[in-house]
Formats: structure tokens, sequence, C-alpha cells
């Protein structure tokens, strides 16, 4: 079965716990014994961001893991390891698949998305706009895609040049309904932020890489994403700490 490493754990001195995101079932906890010391059965590590091919024997009475047989390796996303900014984005993505997709719940065109994203991630050094991509297009395979074309209480189009704002519970809102909100809940959203959002939301990814923005837009769209995520996911993203140091003024692309 086909998959993507999510999370390894170690267990005991020669075992690991890995959650995987297999293309027919979904997520799945298995454990890989000996996998420290078997170089026949697992000649490659359970790295996150390659394709492996799961041998998975079935789960026993009264347990929760499946056992890894074996692990054949199928593709490295190489672009990825050589970059250190590129892997933060990755874990910071697979960190919300691991919070949002339930064991054994098949999410192919999620694991499909997954797949082409880092192939896109692979290729490109434009971090900022695949970031925000990638938020709103998982967002939107999860069930939570941001309402970006009306104004999410009223229904109106929305027009730029307005003073409009980003509501985290749905998307954004016009200025006659952000009156009657709680504006300690709202971003502010200008008319460069709606149409690089709205951009996003129907492109592929390789026209997001080329996203030209301003440092003012890439702040807004970051808040209003992060806060959209937060609310939906119940939580903020243990790996978001991270991707955030990695992302100096230097290395924004």
């Amino acid at each position: 079965m086909e998959g993507l490493v999510l999370r390894r754990t170690d267990y005991g001195e020669s075992d690991q716990v890995v959650k995987i995101f297999l293309r027919e079932k979904g997520t799945v906890s298995a454990i890989a014994k000996g996998i420290k010391r078997s170089k026949k059965r697992f000649p490659h590590h359970l790295e996150p961001f390659r394709i492996y091919d799961f041998k998975l024997a079935r789960k026993k009475e009264g347990r929760d893991l499946y056992l890894i047989q074996a692990a054949d390796q199928r593709h490295i996303y190489e672009g990825i390891q050589e970059d250190i900014r590129k892997i933060a984005l990755g874990n910071f993505l697979l960190e919300i698949v691991l919070i949002a997709v339930r064991e054994e719940h098949p999410h192919p065109e999620l694991y499909a998305f997954m797949k082409d994203f880092f192939r896109a991630l692979s290729r490109s050094d434009a971090i900022y706009p695949l970031w925000f991509y990638a938020m709103i297009h998982v967002m939107g395979l999860l069930g939570f895609s941001p309402n970006l074309q009306t104004c999410l209480k009223c229904g109106d189009p929305l027009r730029k040049g307005e003073a409009n704002h980003f509501d985290p519970a749905g998307g954004v809102v016009c200025p006659r309904c952000a009156t009657r909100l709680s504006i300690n809940s709202l971003s502010p959203v200008n008319s460069e932020t709606l149409s690089a959002m709205q951009f996003l939301k129907r492109c592929p990814p390789q026209a997001a890489s080329r996203l030209q923005l301003t440092e003012t837009a890439r702040g807004c769209i970051e808040t209003c994403l992060l806060n959209f995520i937060a609310y939906h996911l119940g939580r903020s993203l243990k790996t978001l700490a991270f991707l955030k140091e990695v992302l100096t003024p230097s290395q924004i692309s």
C-alpha cells in the first residue's frame, strides 16, 4: 500500500511506532520492529517526504497497531530534504493531516494533493506563496474552504477597495457586516490581500509559486490563514514556531 510517513516515535531500543498516511486507508498507526538494527527488512529508514510501498500485517485482536513487514522506497522529494525551510513547511502540513484525518478513513483527494504539493515544493523556492496556497487547499479538502468571493454573513459579492475583514470562522466579511461583529475577532483585509487569496484558491501550485507579495500582504494573509486553521482545528500547531523561526527576512522568496 502506497503511503507517506507522518510521524515516527522511538519504542524501546530498536523499534519505532510510525503514523502513516496511506492512499487507500487514510492514516494508520503501525510498529516497525527492529528498524534501528535490521537493514534487510528496512534498508531505508522511514523518513517523511518520501513515498513508500508498505506491506502491513493485519492488526491482532485487541491491539491498535499494524505490523510493518516491509517498506520499499518509491520516491524521494530531494528538493525538500535539502532545504530547512521546506522541511519546516512540510512538517507543518503533515501535522495538519495528523490532527484532522481520522484513523482508517480514506482521503484519496488529500493524499493526492500532498504528493502534488511536495513535488511543487521540491522544485520551487517561493516558500511563502506555497505555504499560503497549501493552507487554503488542505483546509478546503478537509471541508473548511475559506469564503473569499462573497461576504460570509450577507452573501453579497465582495468589493475590492472596501475595508473588508477576515473572520476565522469562515472567511471574508464586508464592511457593513463587520460593524455588527466583534472587531477583536476580525483581521483587516485590503485589496491586494483579497486578490492574492482569491488567486491562490483557484490556481495550480506552479502558478502559486510565481505570485509576488508585498510584506504587508504577506503578513495579512499569514495572520488570516493561521487564525482560520487554529479556529477549525481547535488548536495551534506545534510545528508553527519552528517554521516561523526559519522564515527569516533574508530567506523570504
